[in-house]
């Protein structure tokens, strides 16, 4: 009789380390998943930041250039503005599509 409750004691035991590690396994397969996902995501956003920086240095010296450089300065206003001097008059024709030209 003792034999008996021993052993079944020892199966239980077995059956519970069995489950728990079963269980385990399970956690440490999502959990290396998620890890894979997170250090993918990681890359990315280390992509775009540098992408960001990149973008924000050029527009920083693009400034600059526009504080520092009066004759930029009037170029991008002449070009996106229109502005001219009191004595100069602007011209604006209409664009010519490739098609639409007549030749003689």
């Amino acid at each position: 009789m003792k034999q008996f409750v021993l052993t079944t004691i020892l199966v239980c035991l077995l059956a519970i380390c069995s489950l728990v590690l079963i269980v385990m396994s399970i956690e440490l397969y999502q959990t290396r998943n998620q890890l894979s996902y997170l250090k993918s995501r990681d890359l990315e956003y280390s992509a775009k930041i540098i992408r960001i920086e990149r973008d924000l240095a050029a527009k920083e010296e693009y400034f600059d250039k526009l504080l520092k450089d009066p004759v930029f300065l009037e170029r991008v206003v002449r070009e996106r503005l229109g502005y001219t001097r009191p004595e100069e008059w602007i011209y604006r024709f209409p664009k010519e599509e490739q098609g639409s030209r007549t030749q003689p």
